[in-house]
């Protein structure tokens, strides 16, 4: 049996969802030949052509619109261009669908058996002159009325002679620079990115007696970004260790941790099953500066984590059959707020983060959350279900409107049930305990498996016996003090303070910054309650605070502290000073008007931190320390 044989009678055991069985069960035309070039990478634009076979009559062709991982139907359609599509050499015409913009229909002509679709690309936020990322949902058409899953495509890129790439695809044949994949099923390709270029590096991390291999693979925008020490590379080893030690079970044939260390390039990472596509946020900084690679070191773990959580182990509504049919986010508090917490503490057992470090990330954020006053009005669960909107919505007002705050609150609700779960089991179980069962089945497996918040209860119970159901609905749809949030941090042996010092987490992300967690800014929202840039642009406020009392509002920037022209130390020497009694007296500048404002604050600057609770047990200290090596798969 071959490869593609096995994948195809794989996929085809998925009965997770019921709309699969709605679907047209027709084969659809045989496989697409799919070729995207690069002919001049500082152009940033890849030349698509489709080769697709078709029968005469109606057809629909689809832009893949809700992409997995993104959330939202966010694919970048409005970016294509050059639209054209032919049958031996003549135009067919095409029309967009009026309501649905990411639908093209044509009539295929008496007599054709195949079309030929040609459009163009930029990707300014992926290729640089000496390298590129690829997303295969940016670059292909596919036919409506089928599942993806059903959908072959032969993938083929072109890129410059000397370049080197990876991805979790298989490799059919290189001729210069030109790439032959294996066909691979249309939800296969979207979910396999390619990063390529001069500068590349690929390094394997896989744990001794391993047969499944791991491989780190780096491309930067010069040969000095690749540097990254022995000790760095340890520790992404660990960390195939140590998930395998929490999950016992792997679901890839390989996996590839795709790095790309750039200026110049988008930043974040997207989740994939056999591979993750990871852009640093330090750029060609990463593994150069310690502070650096702190704030990107739970990046690769996250993502990774993703391939347990959230693509082999799915909840039902962000599963569908197609790129089309809109996700629903309910489970996101499982899908990301379970990941960062698993993430995070693989962080640490891992090496790549020191206990101390992980404490301060918690601590950061988690005072983010007990000062994020739209937690009065709307309850973790809203943020879930609208998700598509929150991921698009400004940052201004953002801490009484909430954004993903699935990922942050969704961290503290997990350290909450991994404390609850302790407890009750005095000392027994823990979160590993569930994760093993929830995520280890069908080992070997990169199928997906739905499931539903009753699965979710039903294997904590069968960790430890408790109203699950109830404690997770409270935390979900209860609204200000009705959510424990400190509850976690309180029963691991720690409590949350503020002191006049940030920590040394909190000074790199003012610093360095861009996250999808956090971003660069100066945080004072826990003293006078305002986020700001740089140059003192006020990007957020906390409702109600002290600043919001004195009528400051994001989008007005400071001009001067105490009649002092602003700085960062000018306004955070005024904190200090306003414990004399005295207020700040800010003057600001709103849409070309210059006023002042009286802020009435007395309690100086406040910095999140965690401390030891005298007496009780240190269960952080077990939490992120790394497990001993069992049997490795």
């Amino acid at each position: 049996m071959t490869r593609l044989t096995l994948l195809l009678a794989t996929v085809a055991l998925v009965g997770s969802a019921p709309s699969v069985a709605a679907q047209r069960v027709a084969a659809p035309p045989a496989p697409v030949a799919l070729t995207v070039r690069l002919p001049r990478p500082g152009q940033e634009i890849f030349q698509v052509h489709e080769v697709m076979p078709a029968r005469p009559g109606s057809l629909t062709l689809l832009y893949p619109k809700w992409i997995p991982g993104d959330h939202a139907p966010d694919g970048p359609i409005e970016e294509m261009m050059g639209l054209e599509i032919t049958a031996g050499g003549k135009r067919i015409a095409w029309h967009r669908d009026a309501v649905d913009m990411f639908a093209f229909h044509l009539t295929v002509p008496a007599g054709v058996t195949r079309i030929d679709v040609r459009f163009q690309f930029p990707a300014s936020d992926r290729i640089t002159p000496h390298l590129m990322g690829l997303e295969w949902n940016t670059v292909a058409l596919y036919y409506a009325g089928y599942p993806t899953r059903a959908q072959i495509y032969r993938p083929t890129l072109v890129i410059p002679a000397g370049w080197r790439y990876a991805s979790a695809l298989q490799t059919q044949t290189r001729s210069g620079g030109r790439i032959a994949f294996e066909p691979v099923p249309f939800n296969t390709l979207v979910d396999s990115p390619v990063i390529a270029g001069q500068y590349f590096r690929e390094i394997d991390v896989t744990p001794p007696r391993s047969s499944v291999h791991r491989y780190l693979d780096l491309v930067g925008d010069e040969a000095a970004a690749l540097d990254i020490s022995a000790v760095q590379i340890a520790d992404y080893r660990r960390l195939v260790e140590q998930e395998q030690e929490l999950f016992h079970s792997h679901h890839y044939d390989d996996y590839h941790f795709l790095l790309t260390l750039s200026d110049y390039t988008s930043k974040g990472g997207l989740e994939h099953h056999r591979s993750s596509d990871d852009r640093a946020r330090s750029g060609a900084k990463m593994f150069a500066d310690a502070d650096h690679f702190m704030l990107d070191a739970s990046l690769l773990p996250h993502e990774y984590t993703h391939s347990w959580n959230g693509k082999f182990m799915r909840p039902a509504q962000l599963w569908q059959p197609d790129f089309e049919r809109p996700e629903q986010g309910w489970g996101l508090w499982v899908y990301e707020g379970l990941t960062v917490y698993l993430g995070d503490m693989l962080t640490a057992r891992s090496g790549l983060w020191s206990p101390d470090t992980w404490r301060d990330v918690v601590a950061y954020r988690a005072a983010a959350m007990a000062h994020r006053t739209g937690r009065d009005w709307r309850p973790l669960i809203d943020t879930t279900v609208a998700a598509q909107l929150v991921y698009g919505s400004p940052m201004r007002w953002s801490n009484w409107r909430r954004g993903t705050d699935f990922y942050r609150e969704g961290q503290l609700l997990w350290l909450a049930v991994d404390m609850k779960i302790r407890s009750l089991s005095h000392d027994r179980y823990s979160i590993d305990d569930f994760a093993q069962r929830f995520f280890g089945g069908d080992d070997g497996s990169f199928v997906t498996r739905t499931y539903t918040f009753g699965d979710v209860t039903n294997t904590l119970n069968a960790v430890q016996p408790y109203d699950w159901a109830g404690f997770l609905h409270d935390w979900l749809q209860g609204v200000g003090r009705q959510v424990p949030l400190l509850s976690g941090i309180e029963a691991s042996g720690w409590q949350l303070v503020y002191t006049d010092k940030p920590s040394r987490y909190q000074n790199a992300l003012e610093n360095v910054g861009e996250g999808e967690l956090e971003g660069k800014g100066v945080d004072e929202m826990f003293s006078v309650g305002m986020f700001l840039d740089s140059v003192g642009k006020v990007d957020d406020v906390r409702w109600g605070g002290p600043a919001f009392k004195a009528g400051i509002a994001p989008g007005m920037k400071l001009i001067s502290v105490n009649g002092q022209p602003y700085s960062t130390q000018i306004l955070r020497a005024a904190i200090t000073h306003g414990q004399n009694g005295e207020p700040l007296r800010m003057q600001a500048q709103n849409d070309g008007i210059v006023e002042l404002y009286t802020v009435h604050y007395d309690r100086g600057l406040k910095y999140p931190h965690l401390v030891r609770i005298p007496g009780k047990t240190d269960y952080l200290e077990q939490i992120l320390a790394p497990k001993s090596a069992g049997n490795d798969r």
